[in-house]
């Protein structure tokens, strides 16, 4: 089973730092180089010093891209800037964030959560990954010996327990209640309640942990851990840290658990291959002329969408819906059939492009920035992809299938800097305790 536990997290201080929210950061695959600056200009204690080092260059080695960042991460703890917890917690964040006209709240629990090969089912992707982004985080990991940023997962409470042990934890006095200038609010508790840990160990035991988000730095701390593994036989201990990652477990059930969609761009495609991809699209699917500005094109595609397996497609001639025929649908394709990233990359682009396929599709989040390209002939086409559902992501991801590449975008992202983990040491005398219990079940509790 994955093992979800409470750790001794390092936090920054709010006397030496002034506003939390100043501090903050999205996780580092998400920074480009202006946002970067603009966060480092926005205080010189803001956690991209140490999440991106001084650049983001993956080709870089870890002793210079990160030899500052450790120095720096060495000084913060040092001179108080960064404290660690005097006991094992638990950290609950609840998040609230603006949507639309909506404003959207979710909840999430910050733990230690055991590493797990991926064969077990007990960790659960969704996504392949990509060798340069894993080894970038491994060096991360090298120079600080710390996760800076926490992966988002996702878990089923069908019944709503832990909800109930939240909303006990909500009606205390939080640790900070910091708001930053896009209207996001982060309020942070601390949980060091022994009785309440193991309502929430016990929760986890058995249940599939499903990674939302992250699945680079799960497999960077998975290696990170072989590599220790490979050092020595003791490192194998299940009480010492680096056998955890941290994580914030968010429920399916969240109603501030939002999924957006990942849209796709192709460009560079030679004019015959283009022709081609046109006429298996015209194969597979029905379509009909859309009208309207970007977000008109969205709206109707997530309107739409509900129950249907559709798309929009967006070039220089106009933009056109695309709804998968059920005559086309093969019964080899299973439970896949259900998402449209698939269809379109594995029955339209790979036939005609093979393995350089991803060297003309590419990944656009910004709806309007995609749409506008495409019209201008920016780009050859772009595809409009609805919100991929979370119970069809269950069920494939729970079958032991994965989805393409950027099928899923959780908004926001999480913020980086609540809790930092460290990966020396053992992780928590509450550990030691439970592994006692399993191998001595007579012990008094």
């Amino acid at each position: 089973m994955a093992e979800v536990s409470p750790f001794r997290g390092w936090r920054f201080n709010k006397d030496t730092v002034g506003d939390i929210a100043s501090v903050l950061c999205p996780p580092y695959d998400m920074i480009d180089e202006e946002t970067q600056e603009a966060l480092k200009r926005q205080s010189r204690y803001n956690v991209i010093h140490l999440e991106a080092g001084e650049s983001l260059d993956w080709t870089t080695s870890a002793k210079e891209q990160y030899a500052a960042a450790s120095n720096l991460f060495d000084q913060w703890r040092q001179e108080e800037v960064l404290c660690q917890d005097a006991e094992p917690c638990y950290y609950l964040m609840r998040h609230s964030f603006p949507l639309g006209d909506k404003l959207m709240v979710r909840v999430g629990l910050i733990a230690s959560v055991g590493l797990e090969d991926y064969q077990t089912r007990q960790i659960l992707p969704h996504e392949f990954t990509q060798a340069p982004a894993i080894q970038d985080r491994i060096w991360l990991m090298e120079s600080l010996s710390a996760n800076i940023s926490p992966i988002m997962s996702i878990f089923r409470d069908t019944e709503g327990v832990l909800t109930q042990v939240f909303n006990k934890v909500m009606a205390d006095e939080p640790e900070f209640d910091a708001t930053d200038d896009s209207n996001n609010r982060t309020v942070l508790w601390c949980i060091s309640d022994s009785d309440v840990h193991r309502q929430i160990s016990e929760f986890f035991a058995g249940r599939p942990i499903y990674l939302a988000d992250g699945h680079h730095r799960y497999e960077a701390a998975r290696q990170y851990q072989l590599d220790r593994h490979a050092e020595n036989e003791a490192a194998k201990a299940p009480n010492l840290a680096h056998n955890y990652v941290m994580m914030t477990l968010i429920a399916f059930d969240d109603p501030g658990l939002v999924v957006l969609g990942y849209h796709r761009t192709l460009n560079a495609v030679p004019e015959d291959k283009l022709a081609k991809i046109k006429t298996k699209i015209n194969e597979l699917f029905d379509s009909a002329p859309l009208s309207g500005n970007s977000d008109s094109l969205i709206d109707q595609v997530d309107a739409q969408g509900v129950n249907t397996q559709l798309l929009a497609a967006v070039d220089s001639d106009g933009s056109r819906m695309l709804r998968l025929k059920e005559s086309a649908i093969d019964p080899s394709w299973g439970a896949l059939s259900a998402s449209e990233a698939w269809v379109l990359e594995e029955k339209v682009l790979r036939p005609e492009l093979g393995d350089a396929t991803l060297e003309h599709l590419d990944f656009m989040h910004d709806h309007d920035e995609a749409v506008e390209q495409a019209r201008k002939g920016e780009l050859q086409m772009t595809f409009l992809l609805k919100p991929f559902p979370l119970d069809a992501f269950e069920s494939i991801v729970g079958g032991g299938q994965r989805l393409p590449r950027k099928s899923t975008f959780f908004f926001p992202t999480l913020p980086t800097g609540l809790v930092i983990n460290r990966l020396d040491g053992e992780l928590s005398e509450f550990l030691r305790f439970k592994i006692l219990r399993w191998f001595a079940p007579s012990i008094d509790q």
